[in-house]
């Protein structure tokens, strides 16, 4: 009896170690809740690299049912929620300018990896209090410069991750925001032909949103 005692306790210490948070940020170009760290007169997160829909828990909840906020926040908190357009670190401050079609250089900072991968998209703005939609995003995905829209993440590796993207070439915006999307892969659970691994299944997510002008 003792031993089905110990095999059971060990069997949940197991399955709960697929479910370790990640961490990491977008910082260049930087994003609303850490743009203080580059030098910017903007409200201070300290848990800037966090941004995870609340946690896998309550993304995945009965209440929220996988869905997350537009920048990361927990879906069921009012908007606008913290890290969006007029919350708490959404200030509008424009963090970096570019012109049309520019290919530019981004900076994620991984302090926990759960492999996935990485998407990015634009959301241009035309009100200084207009909130970001998941459809404007969807509707402006950034592309890699190899034409792909993931970046996969190596496991093991921590630190600063580099990639380029490409702007749109006809997008011109005085207020857009560039969202970081990290879907990660460390979870098990069932892929769609009904075998099970790890990446497959509900995962946790992490995004940031970051206030730039292409002109």
């Amino acid at each position: 009896m003792a031993f089905k005692f110990i095999f059971a306790g060990l069997l949940v210490v197991l399955l709960s170690s697929w479910e370790i948070d990640a961490h990491g940020r977008l910082m260049e170009p930087v994003n609303r809740g850490s743009a203080w760290r580059k030098g910017f007169q903007t409200p201070k997160n300290y848990d800037d690299n966090a941004n995870f829909c609340g946690g896998f828990g309550i993304q995945h909840g009965s209440k929220n049912k996988g869905r997350c906020g537009t920048c990361g926040d927990n879906f069921a908190d009012p908007q606008p929620r913290d890290n969006e357009n007029g919350g708490k670190y959404g200030t509008g401050t424009i963090v970096r300018r570019y012109s049309p079609g520019e290919h530019i250089e981004l900076q994620v900072l991984i302090t926990a990896n759960h492999m996935g991968h990485f998407e990015f998209s634009l959301c241009p703005l035309n009100s200084t209090m207009e909130l970001e939609t998941e459809e404007c995003f969807d509707a402006h995905r950034l592309y890699l410069i190899d034409g792909s829209l993931e970046y996969p993440v190596a496991g093991g590796v921590l630190g600063m991750f580099n990639m380029t993207v490409a702007l749109p070439p006809g997008l011109t915006c005085e207020h857009c925001v560039l969202r970081w999307h990290y879907h990660c892969g460390n979870n098990w659970g069932i892929c769609p032909d009904g075998t099970g691994r790890v990446g497959c299944g509900r995962q946790e997510n992490f995004r940031t949103c970051s206030d730039i002008a292409i002109l």
